[in-house]
């Protein structure tokens, strides 16, 4: 069997031991990770988040990503382009920017 790119939508919070825990709220970010299946994908994803203190709240979708896919902008399709193409090289969770929420007061 083939292993595929999945990638993730995942909003977030921090967990304690994070640098952020208590000073921003959570976020969401994409995240690319080579498995065979959607089961592993996951696996890797939910691991390297708590590796990294961060919990997940909703984990949006996961599934393979297709390399078709319609962008609104051109320098979108090349940015997740170039980290589909970094997790097929790799097998490290490969993570998109942050998007931070800030912490109600």
């Amino acid at each position: 069997m083939k292993d595929k790119v999945y990638w993730s939508g995942v909003e977030y919070t921090y967990e304690y031991g994070s640098p952020d825990y208590g000073r921003l709220k959570g976020g969401f970010v994409y995240i690319f990770a080579r498995a065979f299946d959607v089961r592993e994908a996951l696996d890797k994803i939910l691991t390297d988040l708590k590796n990294h203190d961060i919990a997940p709240v909703e984990i949006e979708f996961i599934s393979p990503y297709d390399k078709e896919m319609e962008w609104e902008e051109e320098s979108q399709k090349k940015r997740y382009m170039e980290l589909y193409n970094t997790a097929l090289k790799s097998e490290q969770v490969i993570f998109d920017d942050f998007y931070a929420y800030e912490k109600e007061e």
